[in-house]
């Protein structure tokens, strides 16, 4: 016996003919789509395959061409060339590095500190070195220098060496001063009797006129003042972020294993080298 719950306005045969209808349109549609992303998929690949069959006779000649000139490159004549030419345009290029260095902090430098002499000095790819000689008065202006050097920008350290202070000061007493008179380190004590003081003064004075101290006054050109009357000569070592890294012509050639053709060229840019010089890159290859 067959027992029917469900109600009789229900019925389940005609809901079963349309999924499978249903079904059979997508499975069909599924594989129309396949076909036709398979035709694409093939024509595009037909499309490459005939476009690298027409590029291949240009890409041998491509690659013929860069041998043949990789082989050109490694001779010695035509490699000693390629550096030569290289080193040339650097060594142009450079000419000018330390120049603008020195014009870009001359203006940092304060107008009391009188410069004697200025060089500059490369440490690596980030670093130089700017060392200043001159003269500074007093304690004061030494403090001053160092406050005002570290206004260039970048700079990280400032050393100074060489200042010799002369204070006045009150000595022990003695037995020709009794009272302790106030005096420079280097000066013998004051006396205390009229006469003597006098004398001591008298002795004391600087004569009027040229006094031949430093070369000053000197007229003759090429001259070197060096230090004036009551002045400190000291040296200052800055410390700043700049590449003052200039060819080298001398490592450069070496890596040829000669120097024909630009001996010349090489004397006259040896300078440059000598401060922070490094090999041309083109030369190491």
């Amino acid at each position: 016996m067959k027992l029917n719950l469900l109600p009789k306005t229900v019925d389940t045969s005609g809901r079963a003919k349309f999924a499978l209808f249903g079904g059979s349109l997508v499975f069909i549609g599924s594989l129309l789509a396949a076909f036709a992303m398979a035709k694409i998929s093939g024509d595009q690949l037909t499309k490459v395959t005939e476009k690298i069959e027409e590029i291949k006779p240009n890409y041998t000649k491509v690659v013929a061409v860069a041998t043949e000139a990789d082989t050109m490159m490694s001779a010695p004549q035509v490699r000693q060339v390629v550096v030569n030419t290289a080193l040339a345009k650097s060594m142009l290029a450079s000419s000018r590095v330390y120049p603008d260095f020195y014009d870009g902090v001359k203006g940092y430098i304060p107008a009391f500190f009188r410069i004697t002499q200025m060089s500059a000095s490369a440490v690596d790819d980030k670093t130089a070195t700017l060392s200043l000689t001159g003269t500074v008065r007093n304690a004061q202006e030494y403090a001053d220098l160092m406050l005002a050097l570290l206004r260039i920008p970048g700079s990280t350290s400032v050393s100074r060496a060489g200042f010799q202070a002369e204070d006045v000061v009150v000595p022990a007493l003695s037995e020709i001063d009794q009272v302790g008179k106030a005096r420079k380190e280097s000066e013998a004590p004051i006396p205390d009797d009229p006469l003597d003081r006098l004398q001591y003064f008298t002795d004391q004075s600087l004569p009027t006129g040229y006094l031949n101290s430093g070369n000053f006054g000197v007229t003759e050109p090429g001259t070197v003042k060096t230090i004036r009357p009551g002045e400190s000569l000291i040296s200052v070592v800055v410390t700043v972020p700049k590449d003052l890294r200039v060819p080298n012509p001398r490592a450069t050639i070496t890596t040829l294993g000669g120097a024909t053709g630009i001996t010349a060229a090489g004397a006259a840019v040896a300078p440059g080298a000598a401060q922070g010089g490094q090999p041309l890159p083109g030369g190491q290859d």
